[in-house]
Formats: structure tokens, C-alpha cells, sequence
């Protein structure tokens, strides 16, 4: 064969198959490189996997978002501040029971002293703040916890104990145990500030009341 046969040829065959070849090229070459375009300038943003949070978690902000219902001064020189979430707010301001998803905050001070080492009180008997208590105490209620939500081996039903370090929020180490166990001789729904929570209500006033008890003894 001549080499004017051989490109005559070629041309032939190029001219034959012309809409195969570009087929080809389209597939090959040219839609890869759009789907790869498309890719890189997708925009849609990825949303992170939440972090599973085991037991009751710090309530970040509870000062504020939270609403203090009651104050329980103590004659051992502490008092404590009760919070409530909006949860529990709006089921104490229409008399119902307290729901799942309702959580409590009780935020400990230490009177503060004077020279003499007594507790400071302003014109109504009430103690006046000084340094926080080491720790925060939250409950929380659900109505479902897995075991691995709970540090001790007792049980209020749904609720469920947490405790973190008043200034920086961290979990603090102490067994919550006495923590189920005094709340277990609550007169109602295993919560020893009901009544406390019903004059609130009735009033939008936080409560102030007077505790005979000392420590993390149970109100009367």
C-alpha cells in the first residue's frame, strides 16, 4: 500500500467514525472535568454530627435564660438561689405537674462574715452574698435516661442529678447518691420546693423563705 493510499485511508476512517470520537471525548474527558467543576464549587454545607451529651448537662447561661423562683437562707451561715427553665416555668404558671424537659438549678452562697465571724444581714434579716459554694446542683427531668445517664444506682422516677463547679461549669466529682435519697421522702414529685414554685406563681415574686435545717438537709 502507497502512503497515499495509508492517508487516504485515515482520512476515511476518521471521517466514518467522527461522531464516535467525539462521543468518546465527551464521556472521557469532557464530562468528568464538569462533574469535577461542579463539585468544587458546591456550596451546601455540611452539618456536624451533635455531640451526644451523657446525663444531665451543665445549663450554660441559667442566670439568664433561667428564672429564679425562690431563695432558702439556712442558719448555718449559707443560702441558695432556685432556678427554673422556661419548661418548668410555664407548667408552674398554669398548675400543672412539672414536665419532662423541666430543669432546676440550685446555686449555693456563704453569708458573708463579719469581724466577728458572723453572718451579714441587711435591713430584713436576710443574709447578704458572699463567695459561692464550691458547686451547682441541677436536676432534670426526662422521661427516658439510659443507665450510663446516671452516677448512682438510685432513682427519682425521671429525674436525674448533675453537679459542676460554680465557676467554671465543669463536672464536679462527688457522688450524687445522698442526692436521691433525700429527694426520695419529697413530698411531690420528688421535689421539696412546690410550694415554693406555687407562690411564685401567684405572686411573679421571687420567694425568700427561711430553712431550719443546716447543710443539704432537706426543708421542712
Amino acid at each position: 500500500m502507497t502512503l497515499f493510499q495509508d492517508r487516504f485511508m485515515i482520512r476515511k476512517f476518521l471521517h466514518n467514525n467522527r461522531l464516535t470520537l467525539a462521543i468518546a471525548f465527551v464521556t472521557l474527558v469532557i464530562l468528568p472535568l464538569l462533574a469535577a467543576l461542579v463539585s468544587s464549587n458546591d456550596s451546601t454545607p455540611v452539618t456536624p454530627t451533635a455531640p451526644v451529651t451523657i446525663g444531665v448537662a451543665y445549663p450554660r447561661n441559667y442566670q439568664q435564660d433561667f428564672t429564679r423562683y425562690a431563695t432558702v437562707q439556712r442558719p448555718d451561715g449559707t443560702l441558695r438561689d432556685l432556678y427554673i427553665n422556661s419548661i418548668g416555668l410555664a407548667a408552674i404558671r398554669s398548675y400543672y405537674n412539672l414536665p419532662d424537659g423541666t430543669v432546676i438549678v440550685v446555686e449555693g452562697y456563704n453569708a458573708l462574715k463579719n469581724a466577728q465571724g458572723n453572718p451579714v444581714t441587711d435591713a430584713e434579716g436576710h443574709y447578704v452574698k458572699g463567695e459561692p459554694l464550691p458547686s451547682i446542683h441541677v436536676r432534670e427531668k426526662r422521661g427516658y435516661w439510659t443507665a450510663d445517664d446516671f452516677t448512682s444506682s438510685a432513682r427519682n422516677e425521671g429525674w436525674n442529678f448533675g453537679s459542676f463547679d460554680s465557676v467554671t461549669g465543669a463536672i464536679y466529682n462527688e457522688s450524687l447518691n445522698a442526692c436521691f435519697l433525700c429527694h426520695n421522702t419529697a413530698p411531690v414529685d420528688f421535689t421539696y420546693s412546690t410550694q415554693q414554685m406555687s407562690d411564685f406563681a401567684a405572686t411573679g415574686e421571687a420567694v425568700y423563705f427561711m430553712c431550719r435545717t443546716t447543710g443539704r438537709t432537706a426543708c421542712e
